[in-house]
């Protein structure tokens, strides 16, 4: 009964995923805003998690931890939920826009001792922006553009973690993505004389594998330091890309298949450390991504390599504990990197920072997690847009424990 409760949900998942759209301006370049595998522990510790184990919450930044999970627990369920108020801001223009979606779904289980999986769907990357401007061409008259973009690519994963020894896990990804992200350039010549239109689509249905080891060095007293390195050896994506031409009564006049286009995501590494007690978890992770490695079709932008930082607490709360707000859990973290695209010679710095509590239900067998995000991209530079995003997270965990009865009171 649990496996087509999974499915169901999975079938639910994707169709909203599907018209999942994180706005943003610059999501018009390339394969837009990359979206990282995490669970409600990731995020609300900032995106850290190479380094992380914990016996009662799933991580999903390294596959390595998912053998972390142990008995009493014998399955999870996770589901997340966004909403999310975007603030644009040039120097001479404000505009906001909220939006608000699924973001993933995940369960875990275990197929031996030292052997446990889990399957999950969760956005890859997403586009979603419309805009308009004016611009003379030579002596003649002002020609207006429109730009219109959406879609998202999704990814659906099925992972496996080995606990070797004692102290050493590994564990591997295996992905398949798949949608479709749709970009649309309209130019309207003045006096009524027709337009032409650029479509660019991008059909998305590859295989990706990325992976991770931890090892811990066990301490006294219930104390380890533990690290982590994961790898991704990245994947291409086709493009099509039609123009159309239309007269002023939008009939087509004309139709022609330009050459195909390849969108990449570069080969990265990472790798963190983790200081870890009974009750609490202090983490840091380093990410390096190719990006310099990709050749671009995109006129006004380069790509750079890209390194992100991340730290994170969590603590714990006590499981064992007879009341209730004993076993509440908290989380926070704070992320720093450079956008992997550098537009008209402008480099992007984004940051963000996240605080989350989780809320034990059902004697602790479950919990409701609320975090917030804040995160902003972008620089007020040579006309560019300042992107200012707040996010509450909704994330609903349901594990099932094997004879386990707890009272609070």
């Amino acid at each position: 009964m649990r496996y087509h409760f999974t499915i169901i949900f999975f079938f639910i998942l994707q169709a909203s995923i599907a018209q999942n759209i994180f706005n943003s301006p610059y999501s018009v370049y390339g394969l837009g805003i990359m979206n990282a595998r995490m669970s409600t522990l990731n995020r609300g510790m900032g995106g850290t998690g190479i380094a992380v184990r914990d016996g009662f919450n799933l991580s999903y930044v390294n596959p390595a931890s998912y053998g972390s999970i142990q008995s009493p627990v014998s399955s999870i369920y996770e589901m997340g939920f966004y909403i999310e108020n975007n603030s644009y801001r040039t120097s001479e223009l404000n505009e906001s826009k909220s939006n608000g979606s699924l973001t993933n779904i995940n369960y875990w289980f275990k197929l031996k001792p030292r052997w446990s999986s889990t399957v999950g769907l969760s956005p890859f990357s997403s586009v979603g922006y419309k805009m308009s401007t004016t611009r003379n061409l030579g002596s003649g008259s002002a020609v207006d553009y429109t730009y219109e973009g959406s879609g998202a690519i999704s990814r659906f994963y099925w992972g496996n973690a080995f606990n070797v020894t004692k102290n050493l896990s590994i564990g591997v990804n295996a992905s398949f993505l798949f949608g479709s992200i749709s970009k649309t350039e309209f130019i309207t010549t003045p006096g009524g004389g027709g337009s032409l239109t650029f479509e660019n689509k991008i059909s998305a249905r590859k295989i990706g594998v990325d992976a991770g080891i931890q090892y811990s060095f066990r301490l006294k007293k219930d104390r380890s330091i533990i690290i982590g390195v994961i790898g991704d050896p990245g994947v291409t994506f086709n493009a099509n890309q039609k123009n159309y031409i239309y007269n002023e009564n939008s009939d087509t006049l004309n139709t022609s298949l330009a050459d195909k286009q390849k969108y990449a995501v570069p080969a990265s590494a990472g790798a963190g450390l983790s200081y870890q007690t009974k009750r609490s978890i202090v983490a840091g992770d380093l990410k390096f991504e190719h990006w310099s490695s990709v050749e671009s079709d995109e006129q006004e932008t380069t790509l750079q390599d890209t390194w992100k930082f991340s730290v994170g607490y969590m603590y714990k709360g006590n499981p064992d504990a007879t009341n209730y707000w004993g076993s509440v859990s908290l989380r926070a973290g704070f992320y720093t990197q450079s956008y992997y695209q550098v537009i008209k010679e402008n480099v992007l710095p984004w940051w963000g920072m996240s605080l989350g509590v989780s809320l034990p239900v059902f004697d602790n067998r479950s919990s409701i997690n609320l975090t917030y995000g804040l995160d902003q991209m972008g620089t007020l530079n040579n006309d560019l847009i300042l992107q200012r995003s707040q996010k509450i997270m909704f994330d609903v965990i349901i594990r099932d424990l094997w004879g386990i009865k707890r009272k609070f009171d």
